[in-house]
């Protein structure tokens, strides 16, 4: 066998120093691409934004790949792009466009599913893993399902192929990401860095709400729709309530942080259900784990203000929100969406399946649901819509152990699955609101992704957290997680 030898000689033979191979190739990169960036920028089919955007994320990627931890350090990058990076996404040739939020999560989920494919990682046992993957099995079969059983005299536009297996796609990586980070979360300071760019976030968004709105949009939009606010008032809540290593003058900063929420989003954005009602609900269980006397207090305030107030809201947002399906004219919308499902009980009209039924029989009123559960239900019928309250139940189990597990401790640890488990309780308002949890095609559209996986990535470090085990040393405050004894998938 000569083949050792002979590729030996082929190296010395071809031996070309480090930085003169690099040099070319940077140098023939720039010789092919720039001719076809200035052709397709001449001719108005050019971001150039978007570029300087590709080129960035480029080198954080490769930077990212020779770091340690780069799966827990991506999750943060996850959040990061999903919140503040509003003002760039990918064209698809539609009016809908492709967050980089979503890209970073089809990179991360998709490159660790693949490595599973080889025997090289598998899944760490969990109560939350046989019914998402589940939803996200069945989700697959809707859609299949959609197209098998379609009706015939359906009025189908060119676009909707697409749009349908985009929704598929946020419809199932947003669960799998859920998963990626429950099973890549290895200490309580990924959860630690995950609740500090959270509450930054909430406090440049707030600041720029209030001075440079323009501004704000251009970066923040998108990330801090939906249950954005939920999420910081419940962090920075259950920070101030249950964590003992905060100094008074520390906790008071954090009410104050709260106050302004409450203010930015109650008061002067009432007419948006969507951006208060989760919060209180969230903030109000935070307070009963913490104080039932403090708990009534609230309640009273809260049932005195609403009194005294009552027709204010009642004309600003459920009469003013009537005609736009946003108000009580939801009840037809939801009426209409159930006969709809009668006739495809099973396993729904797939993902975004409803619009061309509306656009076909019901053109006058074709507009979305506004509400995932009834979303769920056309789209992954009966089937889909049980399997996914069994994540929701298991979420809820996951979160209320996680709690008894750090209850009293006065940590981090406790403050998270604190948050999170209120959260789960606002999320659950807040489906009944809008497609905030799993983004509707027409009506969050895909870019809704960027809101939305912030819950999902949350959700993801709860059950991580529930994974953990306090270290032995009395000293040290982090949490390590605690390998599985047994291998397997569910």
């Amino acid at each position: 066998m000569q083949f050792p030898s002979t590729a030996r000689n082929l190296r010395q033979r071809f031996t070309v120093e480090r930085y003169t191979f690099l040099t070319f190739i940077v140098v023939s990169g720039v010789l092919i691409f720039i001719p076809l960036i200035t052709f397709f920028y001449i001719n108005g089919q050019l971001d150039p934004l978007l570029v300087v955007t590709a080129l960035l994320g480029v080198t954080v990627a490769f930077r990212l790949f020779k770091v340690e931890e780069r799966s827990n350090k991506g999750i943060v990058l996850l959040v990061i792009t999903a919140g503040m990076l509003s003002f760039v996404s990918l064209p698809t040739g539609r009016e809908s466009k492709v967050p980089i939020s979503m890209v970073i999560s089809l990179l991360l989920v998709g490159m660790w599913l693949f490595s599973m494919l080889f025997g090289r990682t598998k899944i760490r046992p969990s109560p939350v893993n046989r019914p998402l993957i589940a939803f996200v099995l069945i989700s697959i079969i809707s859609y299949v399902w959609s197209q098998i059983f379609r009706d015939p005299l359906l009025l189908v536009w060119s676009s909707f192929p697409v749009v349908q297996v985009a929704a598929l796609t946020v419809n199932i990586f947003l669960p799998l990401t859920l998963l990626y980070v429950a099973n890549h979360l290895t200490e309580v300071k990924w959860l630690k860095y995950l609740t500090a760019v959270v509450i930054f976030f909430g406090i440049v968004s707030v600041i720029l709400f209030f001075f440079n709105s323009s501004l704000g949009n251009f970066f923040f939009y998108r990330g801090t729709r939906g249950l954005f606010s939920m999420w910081v008032v419940a962090l920075v809540y259950a920070l101030a309530l249950f964590h003992k290593e905060l100094k008074p003058w520390q906790q008071a900063i954090l009410l104050a942080l709260v106050a302004v929420f409450v203010y930015r989003y109650f008061i002067v954005g009432r007419s948006w259900v969507s951006g208060w009602l989760p919060m209180g609900v969230a903030a109000m269980v935070i307070t009963w784990i913490r104080s039932r006397r403090l708990f009534l207090i609230l309640t009273l305030v809260g049932l005195l203000y609403f009194s005294f107030n009552f027709n204010f809201y009642y004309q600003n947002i459920v009469v003013a929100e009537e005609d736009e399906g946003s108000g009580s004219g939801r009840i037809g919308l939801w009426e209409q969406n159930l006969i709809l499902v009668a006739n495809h009980f099973l396993f729904g009209v797939g993902p975004a399946g409803y619009a061309p039924y509306y656009m076909t029989y019901h053109p006058e009123e074709a507009r979305s649901t506004h509400n995932n559960y009834f979303d769920l239900l056309a789209q992954t019928g009966i089937i889909g819509f049980v399997t996914f309250w069994s994540l929701l139940l298991s979420l809820i189990k996951i979160g209320q152990k996680t709690l008894r597990r750090y209850a009293g401790q006065r940590n981090f640890e406790e403050v998270f699955a604190v948050a999170t488990l209120s959260g789960i309780v606002g999320m659950l308002v807040a489906m009944m609101l809008g497609d905030w949890v799993l983004p509707f095609a027409y009506n969050e559209t895909i870019s809704g992704f960027d809101n939305a996986v912030l819950t999902w990535v949350l959700l993801g470090g709860m059950v991580a957290l529930g994974a953990f085990r306090q270290h032995s040393n009395e000293d040290e405050n982090d949490a390590h997680f605690a390998p599985p004894t047994e291998e397997g998938l569910l």
